[in-house]
């Protein structure tokens, strides 16, 4: 996974606080890989907590948490662990990692005084729980019980749209702010007005490693439906909401909203920016208790998608894509263009930029269904590989099946779009001029959904990636400003199927033509060459496109983070991370660079206006 120019026994630990594990990653200077390990919480702390896949789930309520005091042990549990493996924790001089986004943490008054009060004798989460917290459990991110909260966040600044434009994402049920909300004026208000203190996960984890409260990470407080990203501070109305004293939802005076909107504030404190600085040096009790180096900086700790995304050198108009049951994209730009279907973040190591991610809920379930149909037909055997057949028919197919056709396959209702389940298929009159729809009674077979399934998925992701991709922003984007003739004769061949929309928003030209540099893709599906090749041929992608192994990323991510930070200490000018991890990175071990595929980009550009004019068809 990375360079061996290094020689040294610096030794750098990334965390990965999920919602069943907790896994520690000790990584050497030179990225190299030294040992791992892990906490399964059900397996090991289950049946003490009554778990299950890391949660308690109330269905009644819709209520999705998990409690504080596991994660305390867990971490005192994955420490006895390396102790009697006689890990070199002297060796180790900084450590950063990730945590499960949106959750959120409590402390009490009392956190303070017990932490500078830690001894090494007793377990850490003995001296800290119940007492340091003011509610004893942390919402996960599958909870959705904040179905009235949201409703009142898109209503306090007029709809999801301007939320989105605000602090990155629309309203959702996981996010901190409705958590907050809920506790604050229909949960238990009172032990709200306790706390002292307020944490995501990430902050959590990183106050456990210093003994102390620490700030939370600018890219992580992006997930919390709080903060303004552009003007890098928490919204003082979303604040007021969150607090349950806003004039418009709540009824508040002016007094009360100015007095709430104080009190969260200092609950929630502080962010700390985006960089390398420590936060704080290691903890007396894990120095006495397992002989760390009093000196050991622990760096800020970040959302795991936002680690994700440092666990690989990717840079401005870089793209990843994860290929599981559902289908992520995070990306990398310097562009703030938010979306009411997809989210934005801070960039979590490089300043002016921010992290785009797009969620699918239909990915590989969508994909097998087509398959299992095509294998029912072709009365493919159990012994025989299972996408044999659906892969060479893919592999032979043309662009939109030759002749203007796409499907859309919804077995769950869809994120981007927001649709309900369907499976619709179109195709586009150039007589006419106008879609049509293709009903049962029209010619459409089975093996035309193979390709037309892959080509609507992997088109929505480059449609809806654009406007993040979109470079030399100086301008309004129109025609008018694109220079290049190639990209004037693609948008003079979409302009049959009017001006290119995604989700309701225009997007200009600038968007439309707008391609990756690089492109990598991890998950289970990425081990399907067929499919991932059609992604390469419609997404473009200037620079290469790469498949790889990233089951442990988020963890990796705090490693390389911690590593790089550390790094930075003596220099008079600090190293851009991307330049840094591109340096160090190996990209002859564990990265397998794509060839095998026809660029097909501009035979897709008619995939995109029909993409775009298709979604406007389907039932929200």
């Amino acid at each position: 996974m990375a360079s061996t120019t290094d020689n040294n026994n610096d030794l750098f630990l990334g965390f990965d606080l999920s919602t069943q594990q907790l896994k520690i990653i000790a990584s050497y200077g030179n990225l190299l890989p030294f040992k791992t390990y892990r906490v399964d919480f059900d397996s090991e702390l289950g049946e003490k907590y009554g778990i299950k896949k890391g949660v308690i789930k109330i269905e009644k309520t819709g209520e999705i948490y998990a409690p504080v005091e596991m994660w305390i042990e867990a971490l005192d549990l994955c420490f006895s662990k390396m102790k009697e493996d006689n890990f070199p924790f002297k060796q180790v001089k900084s450590m950063s990692g990730s945590c499960q986004q949106h959750g959120s943490v409590y402390w009490s008054d009392k956190a303070p005084e017990l932490f500078s009060n830690l001894t090494s004798s007793k377990p850490l989460k003995d001296q800290l729980c119940p007492t340091a917290f003011t509610f004893q459990t942390s919402p996960n991110w599958q909870d959705h019980s904040t179905g009235l909260e949201i409703e009142a966040f898109e209503k306090q600044v007029g709809g999801e749209a301007q939320l989105a434009k605000i602090t990155g994402s629309k309203a959702h049920y996981r996010f901190t702010g409705p958590q907050i909300r809920k506790l604050a004026t229909r949960k238990d208000p009172a032990k709200y007005h306790e706390t002292y203190r307020i944490s995501l996960i990430s902050s959590f984890l990183s106050s456990l490693l210093c003994n102390k409260i620490t700030k939370i990470e600018e890219s992580d407080g992006c997930g919390m439906n709080l903060y303004d990203i552009e003007k890098s501070q928490f919204d003082e109305g979303l604040l007021a909401l969150a607090a349950g004293v806003s004039p418009e939802i709540d009824g508040a005076s002016k007094e009360e909203r100015a007095k709430g909107i104080a009190e969260l504030k200092e609950k929630l404190g502080e962010v700390e920016p985006v960089g390398h600085q420590s936060v704080g040096n290691i903890g007396s009790y894990f120095v006495e208790k397992y002989g760390f180096d009093a000196n050991c900086e622990v760096n800020s700790f970040t959302g795991d998608n936002l680690a994700t995304i440092i666990a690989l050198p990717l840079a401005k108009s870089d793209i990843l894509v994860s290929m599981g049951t559902s289908t992520t994209v995070l990306l990398v730009t310097d562009q703030y263009k938010p979306s009411p279907n997809y989210h934005i973040f801070k960039h979590p190591t490089i300043p002016g930029h921010y992290m785009g991610m797009l969620c699918y809920c239909n990915g590989a379930l969508a994909r097998e269904q087509i398959r299992d149909k095509i294998n029912l037909k072709y009365k493919v055997g159990k012994d025989e590989d299972p996408w044999a057949k659906f892969n060479s028919i893919l592999d032979a197919s043309k662009p939109l099946n030759g002749k203007l056709e796409l499907g859309i396959h919804f077995p769950l209702g869809e994120i981007i779009p927001n649709a309900k389940p369907c499976e619709r298929r179109f195709t586009f009159d150039l007589k006419a001029n106008k879609l049509v729809e293709l009903t049962p009674e029209k010619a459409w077979s089975l093996e035309e959904d193979v390709a037309s399934i892959i080509e609507s998925q992997a088109l929505s992701c480059r449609l809806r990636a654009g406007p993040m991709l979109q470079v030399d922003d100086n301008d309004d984007g129109s025609s008018s400003n694109v220079t290049s003739e190639h990209d004037k004769e693609v948008l003079n061949k979409l302009s049959k199927f009017g001006k290119t929309q995604s989700d309701g928003i225009l997007q200009n030209d600038k968007a439309v033509v707008a391609k990756p540099n690089k492109v990598f893709f991890v998950g289970g599906s990425s081990k399907n060459t067929s499919i991932v090749h059609k992604y390469c041929s419609i997404f473009g992608a200037k620079q290469g496109n790469y498949k790889i192994d990233l089951s442990d990323a988020c963890a990796l991510g705090g490693c390389f983070k911690a590593a790089w930070s550390f790094q930075q200490k003596d220099k008079s000018e600090e190293e851009d991370y991307g330049v840094w991890l591109n340096r160090k990175y190996d990209w002859n071990h564990g990265v397998e660079t794509l060839t095998k595929y026809k660029d097909l980009w501009d035979e897709y550009v008619d995939g995109v206006g029909l993409l775009s004019l298709a979604e406007q068809r389907l039932e929200k």
